[in-house]
């Protein structure tokens, strides 16, 4: 069962597509241009900024750094937490965009690399395919969930597991009709708190 989430995560959410454009237009970039920094798609680009669809943590990351921004720019992350995550004291915030609930595992510490997320996927939730520097690793603890890897489609199931370089095209769908459990850890700084303001890339 999911707890309240943060008030000011709900704010931040209903406002992500317009902070994502108008960042864009301030920079004058096209969406093709922020698209293939990102890489993602410029449809994907345009869905977010519509509130048409909601980004993973991965893809906002990828974007805010498009956008010479941080991803706490345009949503407030969770705190980070200490060293040891209770389940019972861990509090489950909304995603950018809405479209899934997370918990935040991982503390971080100079040189730290890993970031560990419980992410529970509404039924019919996709992330779009995208590219992006680092690592991924799936572990599904409830439900199913379709990942698709440099093309290939595989069904995971509560147990399975899956491991594969970040910088091959990915999605992930939940093809089912119930909220399904993954346990994900990637190498990307999802929450911004390693990264420094610069200029837009390219």
């Amino acid at each position: 069962m999911l707890k309240n989430m943060n008030e000011h995560t709900i704010e931040d959410v209903a406002d992500l597509g317009s902070k994502l454009r108008r960042r864009r237009k301030e920079l004058g970039l096209t969406l093709e241009a922020v698209a293939k920094e990102a890489g993602v798609t410029t449809g994907f680009i345009s869905q977010v900024e519509r509130k048409i669809t909601s980004p993973s943590l991965a893809s906002l990351t990828a974007m805010a750094d498009a956008l010479g921004a941080h991803i706490a720019d345009f949503f407030d992350p969770p705190p980070k937490p200490e060293e040891t995550s209770r389940a019972k004291m861990r509090e489950i915030y909304a995603s950018p965009g809405g479209g899934f609930d997370f918990e935040r595992l991982s503390t971080s510490f100079d040189g730290s690399t890993l970031n560990g997320l419980l992410v529970h996927h509404p039924p019919g939730f996709v992330i779009a395919e995208m590219v992006h520097e680092g690592e991924e690793f799936y572990y599904v603890i409830k439900g199913a969930l379709t990942m698709t890897v440099d093309g290939v489609r595989t069904v995971l199931g509560a147990g399975d597991s899956i491991h594969f370089d970040s910088m091959r095209p990915h999605s992930v769908q939940n093809e089912t009709g119930e909220t399904v459990t993954v346990l994900v850890v990637n190498t990307m700084d999802l929450f911004g708190e390693d990264r420094e303001e610069g200029p837009p890339h390219g």
